[in-house]
């Protein structure tokens, strides 16, 4: 197997039977972890990404319906098994799986679905927010006038999606805080005025634009005490 890794592109579609979402499935893998080493992700022994490293995603690619393996290597030098992991996969659903640091300090896989928001209004998107930072962690998403659109968002999870009127948001995030007179908000609507004033002090800000149609995650990575500090990746799920 050792000499493939130069390949980016293995042949990764079945000749027979066709591709078919009744048989298939999607995946993508995001790397979250904060080492410093790259690694190359294998679903039975097929490669799926090739030198990926923080902050890095790879593109949707189809997967069978059924239980697979997925093997985490370095990518260079000692090749040795980081995670060896049995996740099951559904046909004609799209899942990011995503490589976080756990608390023991070796690597952990997350299993996100993303499918399940279907329904919209006319111009509306769908959003969501997820934590894939460190163990202990808990977040709060606010917009830039003050209004919590998710509160306590736990490590590893991640909220459902809202519905979201199109356009260019600017986001906060924020440690949670204990105020209860926090509410998230139902929708996400452009220009809408909260308490501004006594805002907690944001860890991160960033901009979205949410099109008509389309549904997006913002996973916030990283952790507050590497080089890597916290950062956010915003992705399209339906691509």
């Amino acid at each position: 197997h050792g000499n493939n890794w130069g390949n980016s592109f293995l042949p990764l579609t079945p000749t027979n039977p066709a591709i078919s979402p009744r048989y298939y499935g999607q995946v993508r893998f995001l790397n979250a972890s904060t080492n410093s080493f790259a690694v190359n992700i294998t679903i039975d022994g097929t490669a799926y990404a090739i030198n990926s490293r923080f902050g890095t995603i790879s593109n949707y690619d189809w997967i069978s319906d059924g239980f697979h393996t997925v093997t985490v290597r370095r990518a260079s030098g000692m090749r040795s098994v980081l995670l060896r992991q049995n996740f099951p996969f559904t046909a004609s659903k799209k899942v990011t799986m995503v490589l976080v640091d756990s608390a023991s300090g070796g690597l952990e896989m997350v299993q996100i679905s993303d499918t399940g928001c279907n329904t919209r209004a006319y111009n509306t998107g769908c959003y969501r927010f997820a934590n894939m930072t460190c163990s202990g962690s808990r977040f709060d998403l606010l917009l830039y006038g003050g209004e919590t659109v998710f509160r306590n968002v736990g490590f590893q999870s991640v909220t459902p999606y809202k519905q979201a009127m199109a356009g260019s948001y600017q986001f906060y995030i924020t440690s949670s805080s204990s105020y209860t007179f926090l509410k998230e908000i139902p929708v996400l609507v452009l220009g809408a005025i909260g308490i501004g004033s006594n805002l907690p002090q944001p860890l991160v800000s960033f901009q979205t634009d949410i099109a008509s149609g389309r549904n997006y995650t913002s996973y916030l990575i990283g952790n507050t005490w590497s080089d890597l500090g916290l950062r956010v990746m915003t992705v399209e799920d339906n691509v």
